[in-house]
């Protein structure tokens, strides 16, 4: 019996499910072996390929050797010849010239900068100028002079700088025979001139306040009062009352400043209100100003141990309780007040009076008035008076 006829009879002898099955693994495995030969087959083609393209890339880098192989050749005779040198001979040689003429130019260039160094340290040491010394050596930092030696302090650039044009102050001039500055210092800008001011206390007694006008001064600040520094007892300055009536009566645009020992926001705004009640009887057009400085006995003040934040919440008292009154507060104070012992950042909103002796003029900060020196000479008050240069 054929194998045919075999399988034919073997499903006739199955049910009709069964053969259904069966018909489907046979179709299965028909599919199957379709697919394998397929992938042989595209197996085989891209063998071919490769094969082809790395013969062509073989030959190709051949063909590259030799040429390279030619211009080696070549430039080893050359350089045989003494007609071209290595790259580490190149890089030899010229790091070598450029190492000696940096030496060269450095020993000039540290010579010269030892000597003027040594030429500014020495004639500002003579001077007893140190402070003016050190703002030249560190441009970069604001120079304090502080008890037992000096703070360097970053210029803060987020905070209100200076609206002041420098190169325009002229300053006094020095008498080389005393070392003093002598004379005013003065500012002219488009034209307009920085207005020249005294501030007076009972220290300058009597005053001819038609003579200081008449020397060419526009306003006057006049001490007020102050609290005791030991006591805390708030007094007024016993020139106050002839002061701000001469000055009213000259004519002079006037303003008051009161000196601060207060020890809290409390103090602070009790000695706005002593200033307030003291200008009700009398005329002012510029400013009420809270001194801040340091004591003259440091040891015995009462404010010896308090800290910026304590002194800052104090005068910012003062200022607010100005303020209520429809008047200008102003802040007046050294490198060391506004730096050391305020916290200066917090305020930016006040006007600032600002003493500084040394020339030329450096302080960043917006402010409004320069008090320039304590040594200068007016007409009608004897002795020494403070000078200052409103800029605007």
């Amino acid at each position: 019996m054929k194998p045919s006829c075999i399988r034919k009879k073997r499903m006739n002898n199955l049910s009709e499910e069964q053969k259904h099955i069966r018909r489907k693994r046979i179709q299965r495995a028909r599919k199957i072996r379709s697919v394998i030969s397929t992938l042989l087959v595209l197996c085989l083609i891209v063998s071919i390929g490769v094969a082809v393209c790395y013969m062509f890339l073989y030959r190709q880098a051949l063909r590259d050797y030799d040429q390279k192989a030619k211009e080696l050749e070549s430039l080893k005779s050359e350089i045989e010849s003494g007609a071209y040198i290595t790259a580490e001979e190149a890089e030899y040689l010229s790091s070598n010239a450029v190492n000696k003429a940096i030496e060269e130019q450095d020993e000039e260039l540290a010579g010269n900068i030892e000597e003027d160094y040594k030429a500014l340290i020495k004639e500002y040491m003579e001077e007893g100028k140190t402070l003016s010394m050190l703002e030249n050596v560190f441009p970069e930092n604001i120079v304090v002079p502080d008890t037992g030696g000096y703070r360097f302090f970053d210029i803060d650039y987020d905070l209100n700088m200076s609206e002041v044009d420098y190169s325009a102050i002229e300053y006094p001039v020095k008498n080389e025979e005393t070392g003093k500055y002598e004379g005013e210092a003065y500012y002219s800008v488009d034209g307009t001139e920085a207005k020249k001011g005294v501030d007076v206390s009972s220290f300058q007694g009597d005053i001819d306040w038609n003579k200081v006008k008449n020397d060419g001064v526009e306003y006057a600040f006049i001490r007020l009062g102050y609290r005791g520094y030991e006591s805390g007892k708030i007094v007024n300055d016993n020139k106050y009352e002839d002061n701000i009536t001469g000055c009213n009566e000259a004519g002079l645009d006037c303003g008051v400043y009161f000196f601060t020992e207060a020890l809290n926001a409390e103090e602070g705004k009790e000695e706005a209100e002593f200033v307030l009640e003291c200008l009700e009887e009398h005329h002012i057009e510029m400013p009420i100003v809270i001194d801040v400085e340091q004591s003259a006995n440091v040891s015995k003040s009462r404010t010896r141990d308090l800290t910026a934040q304590d002194r800052t919440e104090a005068v910012i008292a003062f200022c607010e309780r100005i303020k209520q009154d429809g008047y200008t507060p102003m802040i007046y104070g050294n490198l060391k007040s506004m730096l050391i012992m305020l916290d200066f950042e917090r305020l930016e909103e006040y006007d600032k009076w600002f003493a500084y002796y040394h020339y030329p003029l450096r302080f960043p900060y917006k402010h409004k008035i320069w008090q320039y020196t304590a040594s200068g000479k007016v007409d009608g008050i004897r002795g020494d008076a403070d000078l200052n240069l409103m800029f605007y």
